[in-house]
């Protein structure tokens, strides 16, 4: 209850609600007029696939999981199916009981958002599975 009498209401934001655009605003990776500021969605996208590419390393004892997941990315990619690839990546942190990271929890309310970085995320995973830096016990050590 507030001071007058009234039950309190807490407002729970979230992408759907509209805030989405100016959220991504204040994160520095679009501009006032919704377009993407260049260079900080790729260095974004960079940083989150690499942990989510390190979380998948270190949960998964087969590389052949690794491989399947980066599969069901790839032929989704293919068919421009970029939503269906961010609830892809939402699953997967739910399988390894992870949060999904707050700055990609807010690109769901913007089509344009999850477009761009699904193109940089599938591409950087590519890399990163291309380089075989996975063992099936974590990344390996250089």
């Amino acid at each position: 209850m507030n001071k007058t009498g009234s039950p309190l209401i807490l407002r729970i934001p979230d992408p759907f609600d509209g805030s989405a655009r100016m959220r991504l605003e204040h994160m520095g990776l679009i501009d006032s007029d919704s377009v993407f500021i260049d260079g900080a969605m790729d260095i974004f996208a960079g940083i989150f696939t690499g942990l989510f590419f390190d979380d998948l390393c270190d949960f998964f004892e087969s590389s052949d999981d690794l491989h399947t997941i980066f599969e069901a990315f790839t032929a989704l990619y293919k068919k421009g199916d970029y939503h269906s690839m961010y609830l892809l990546m939402s699953i997967q942190y739910d399988y390894m009981r992870k949060p999904l990271p707050d700055p990609v929890w807010w690109l769901a309310g913007d089509s344009a958002a999850v477009k761009g970085f699904m193109t940089l995320f599938i591409k950087r995973l590519n890399r990163l599975m291309a380089s075989g830096g996975f063992t099936g016990q974590g990344v390996d050590k250089p």
